[in-house]
């Protein structure tokens, strides 16, 4: 018989990940009104970094990873899975990074911040070996600087819902 823990975890999971999917769509259902091409808030990616905070690292990879092939397939194509798993794996490689050194002070917020960024910069390395052009190296220092804002305002967002949903989903 599994144990309780485990099922409340999986549940959890799903859940996180359904939501992922959900809130990526409606995301791209209401552009930034600023009209600057690959910028948006990325709140789907606050929901890996609550899985991050709550459950750690390998849960956080998996649902990543699932929500990324998923809407890429669902709303993008293959070109959307390659630019999405290039910015979603470096981007949790960064906060992965941050979050292994909380302990020294380093918060959600920073993070979230710094997988903004990485996001961003994993997203232009796509774009230089599928098209090939040094001229996509322009468009970083926009997305670096759009990542590091919006990496912040999710991680703001995070650091609220972390503590709420740990009191109750969190492992016990």
């Amino acid at each position: 018989m599994m144990d309780h823990k485990k099922v409340k975890q999986m549940i959890f999971l799903a859940v996180m990940t359904s939501a992922a999917i959900i809130i990526h769509f409606i995301e791209s259902l209401f552009p930034l009104p600023f009209a600057l091409p690959g910028i948006k808030l990325g709140l789907s990616n606050t929901v890996s970094l609550i899985v991050l905070y709550i459950y750690g690292p390998v849960p956080a990879f998996a649902v990543l990873v699932i929500r990324v092939i998923l809407t890429a397939f669902l709303y993008a194509g293959l070109s959307g899975v390659i630019f999405s798993l290039a910015g979603g794996l470096l981007s949790f490689s960064a906060a992965v990074l941050i979050w292994r050194l909380r302990d020294k002070g380093y918060g959600i917020v920073g993070a979230s911040t710094a997988g903004g960024v990485f996001h961003n910069i994993g997203q232009i390395l796509a774009a230089y070996v599928v098209l090939r052009t040094d001229a996509v190296f322009f468009y970083l220092p926009v997305l670096i600087l759009s990542g590091a804002i919006t990496g912040i305002v999710t991680g703001i967002l995070a650091g609220i819902l972390v503590p709420r949903l740990k009191n109750i989903y969190g492992p016990s």
